[in-house]
This record gives C-alpha cells, sequence and structure tokens, in this order.
C-alpha cells in the first residue's frame, strides 16, 4: 500500500468513515508491515497528540465498547523525524488493535467470571468464618478487641485489650479474593487474590509485625513501635508509610513498591518511587522511577500491563478467574501494554491474546492457550 493511500484510510479509520474494505485492507498492510517506518504528512492539520487520542479512544470503544477502558494493544509508537511525522508499528513485541473486529475464536460453551470480595478469617482458637457471607458487625471478641464486618465490607479490629495474651488471626483470600482489614493499631491492609495475611489481635511489646504471603497494599499507621512485615524469608521494616508487596511464590522475585513514606528492605533503604526485587539469591536490587499506577492495578479493580510477557499476563488472570492454564504448543514471544477493568469476564481480557495470534478455550476451570 503506498503512503498517501495508507495515510487516507487511516485517516477515514480515525474518522469513523472507512468502508469495511477499507478497514481490512489497512489491517492486512498493518499484520504486513513489520517494523516499517510510515511517514505522515507534515501539513497535517492533526497533530501528533491528536492522533494518539483519536487512536485511543477508538480502539478503546472498538474492542471493549463504549464505556471500558482500553485492552492492551499492539503498540503503534508515534514519534518525530525530521520534518514529519513517523508512525512506528511495532510487531514484534506489543498490541495495539487497529482493527474492527478480532481474529475469529471459537464460540465458547463456558467463560470465566471475574472474582470478588472474598475471603476467610482463622480466629486464635481455630474457628473459621467466611467473609463474604458473614453477617455485618461484630463477628467475634478476642482479649477486650472486637472483630467486626464493616458496611463496606471490610474487616475492622477496635477496642483494648484485656489481657496480655495475644492471639493471631489469619485471613486468607482465595483465588478470585480480595479483602481489606483494619488492624488494631490503625493500619490498613489491602488484600489481593491467593494471599493470606497473619497478624496479632493486638500488638504487644516493642515492635508490630505481620506475617504475609501473596500480594498486599499497606497503609501503616504512625506509632512509635515500628512494623514489619515478614515474606518468604524478606523483612520490610517501616514507621507510617504506603507500600505495595508483591510476593507470591509462583513469580520469579519478590518486589516491594514504595509509594509514601520510608521502608527498608533487608536493611535495604526505599524511596517513594522506588521498588526493590529480591530473588532467589536474597540479593536486593532497587529499581527508580517505577510507574506505580501500574503496581497498584489490582488495588483499583484493573488489570494494568507494561511490557508484560505471556507468563505474566496469565499467571495474573489465573489467579483472579481461579483458573488453571494450559500452554498447547509454542507461544510466541509477545508482550503486552495497557489496561482493562478486572471486573469483566475472562473472555474479554483474553482477546488481547486473540489479537496477537494466540487461540484460546476456556473448558471448565481450565485456559487452554496455543
Amino acid at each position: 500500500m503506498d503512503q498517501d493511500r495508507l495515510h487516507n484510510i487511516l485517516q477515514k479509520y480515525l474518522d469513523g468513515s472507512a468502508t469495511p474494505d477499507e478497514t481490512a485492507a489497512l489491517h492486512d498492510w498493518y499484520r504486513s508491515a513489520g517494523a516499517t517506518e510510515v511517514e505522515w504528512p507534515a501539513d497535517d492539520p492533526a497533530g501528533i497528540d491528536d492522533v494518539r487520542e483519536r487512536m485511543l479512544d477508538r480502539l478503546q470503544r472498538e474492542a471493549f465498547g463504549k464505556n471500558a477502558a482500553p485492552a492492551a494493544v499492539r503498540r503503534l509508537r508515534l514519534a518525530l523525524a525530521a520534518a514529519a511525522i513517523v508512525l512506528l508499528l511495532s510487531t514484534v513485541a506489543y498490541l495495539r488493535y487497529i482493527h474492527r473486529t478480532p481474529p475469529a475464536t471459537p464460540p465458547m460453551a463456558h467463560d470465566a467470571l471475574p472474582g470478588g470480595n472474598k475471603a476467610t478469617l482463622i480466629l486464635g482458637g481455630g474457628q473459621a468464618i467466611t467473609l463474604d457471607s458473614a453477617h455485618q458487625g461484630l463477628l467475634a471478641t478476642q482479649g477486650g478487641i472486637a472483630v467486626q464486618k464493616s458496611g463496606k465490607g471490610e474487616l475492622v479490629y477496635e477496642g483494648a485489650p484485656t489481657t496480655v495474651e495475644t492471639a493471631y488471626n489469619t485471613i486468607l483470600t482465595p483465588n478470585g479474593g480480595t479483602y481489606a482489614v483494619t488492624l488494631s493499631d490503625g493500619t490498613k491492609v489491602w488484600l489481593n487474590a491467593a494471599s493470606s495475611l497473619k497478624y496479632p489481635v493486638t500488638f504487644t511489646g516493642g515492635v508490630r509485625s505481620v506475617d504475609l504471603t501473596g500480594e498486599a497494599y499497606f497503609e501503616v499507621a504512625k506509632d512509635a513501635k515500628p512494623f514489619t512485615v515478614h515474606c518468604l524469608g524478606q523483612t520490610i521494616d517501616v514507621l507510617g508509610t504506603h507500600f505495595n508487596v508483591n510476593a507470591y511464590t509462583n513469580e520469579s522475585a519478590i518486589r516491594t513498591t514504595l509509594l509514601q513514606g520510608k521502608v527498608k528492605v533487608n536493611n535495604t533503604p526505599l524511596q517513594p518511587g522506588e521498588q526493590s526485587t529480591v530473588g532467589a539469591d536474597g540479593k536486593v536490587h532497587i529499581m527508580n522511577n517505577i510507574d506505580t499506577a501500574e503496581v497498584m492495578a489490582w488495588k483499583n479493580g484493573m488489570f494494568q500491563f507494561d511490557e508484560a510477557d505471556i507468563g505474566t499476563v496469565m499467571r495474573e488472570v489465573g489467579r483472579w478467574y481461579d483458573v488453571d492454564v494450559v500452554y498447547e504448543g509454542k507461544l510466541p514471544d509477545d508482550h503486552f501494554r495497557g489496561k482493562i477493568p478486572r471486573n469483566v469476564n475472562a473472555s474479554q481480557v483474553l482477546q488481547i491474546l486473540a489479537i496477537g495470534g494466540i487461540e484460546f478455550t476456556i473448558a471448565g476451570k481450565k485456559i487452554y492457550l496455543k
């Protein structure tokens, strides 16, 4: 396709006036273009930001409806080159959807529903309470501390201890579950799916200490006593701060991201906007200028990926939709970026893979990719 025709069709596509044949031609060119550079006329009244915003808006509406956030789509990088705007299409790594409908996928007899506010509380005596079905109000009293389920569906510990003996509680979220808890010192913790937090009903002694597996976001209440999070052999020391910890056993490293305040990860200090990773060797590595919106997307009800490989995407999908992922055949090395709400069915999330040429089926509690 020559550049004049390409420019004309793309403009019509953005304006919504492209015919089905023109859209199909654009899609065919896109799939075969590789990393071809296409000059954008310098005298075009549409500036780079305008083109980008219009493209993203159209992709969003076509892929997931008028009110949905854009899915991960093959990346269209717009850059300036000499006097022209250059449109770069990277077919190697990223998805940014430029076709009206995704490749056909077989009709699905099954789908996987999104997760929700689900958790189980294990009291000090071993009693288990299913929080998502528990009544609002007082659930138990332990050593003078009232354990309550709030009107927002959160777990809250309140009161003054009447004994020096401390009971330990554990809150566990299943695959497809999240839950929030306010500890007796006022610290708030949000748990992601497939996570657990063990903590004392009331903090005694000179330190506040909890144990975490999985992922959680902490807003630690200020107190003279230091606050410590233990997770898979890693220790996080704080006084009062906001941070996220990703400590799943099936991830390659433990990631601690600081949003506000100061923490020490295995005695290595973090500043806001920094993330530590601790791998199997136990060494702490610090990364700067972290996109905290991506880190916190799960808490805000979103999937958000930036250069994520298929394994990373599907581990998150598997935890949220409570499914096992089965890989059949060799998968491409594509990486993904973009975001989509977590309140949609699994099939809608998986369209980002179908766009990249990956076929999928959902059968019962399994997603098959090939």
